[in-house]
């Protein structure tokens, strides 16, 4: 890939988006991008990480002819990607199907059986993943503590 066409990609993705873009290179080796520094002659300069690893931060240089693709790392609209290309005003079926049809608003009832409703979950992938072990701690910590009282309670 020429760095012309590098830089023309990064330039049509959205900058909130850098941080879910990976760079697959010709050996099917996966950078994710954190941050891009520069745009050198011969090379990109980036923060991110390698794929597979958890070790986030490191600075990268990559020459421009070992870029096989860029990828982003989630599901993407046909909406979003037709924006990216200046195309606005496109409506696919996913979107129509995530905004519902409109309704007439209803009226308010409250059902006092009805469980308290669960705080939105983070989106970014550090957090769920962060997220995820934090509730593997908590059920392991669980389970010790319920097997732990039980096997003190048979020695009465």
């Amino acid at each position: 890939m020429r760095r012309e066409e590098c830089v023309e990609l990064f330039k049509r993705i959205p900058e909130a988006y850098h941080p879910q873009v990976n760079l697959v290179l010709r050996n099917q080796f996966v950078l994710s991008v954190d941050v891009v520094i520069r745009f050198e002659p011969a090379y990109i300069v980036f923060r991110g990480r390698e794929g597979g690893t958890t070790d986030e931060g490191r600075g990268f240089f990559v020459p421009y002819e070992e870029i096989a693709y860029f990828r982003l790392e989630r599901v993407v609209r046909l909406g979003e990607m037709k924006q990216m290309y200046g195309e606005t005003g496109f409506v696919d079926a996913e979107d129509r199907l995530s905004a519902g049809e409109p309704r007439e608003p209803e009226a308010l009832t409250v059902d006092t059986k009805a469980p308290l409703p669960v705080p939105a979950l983070p989106q970014d992938p550090a957090s769920i993943a962060k997220q995820n072990l934090l509730d593997r701690i908590r059920a392991t910590r669980a389970s010790v503590a319920g097997t732990t009282g039980r096997l003190g309670s048979d020695k009465k």
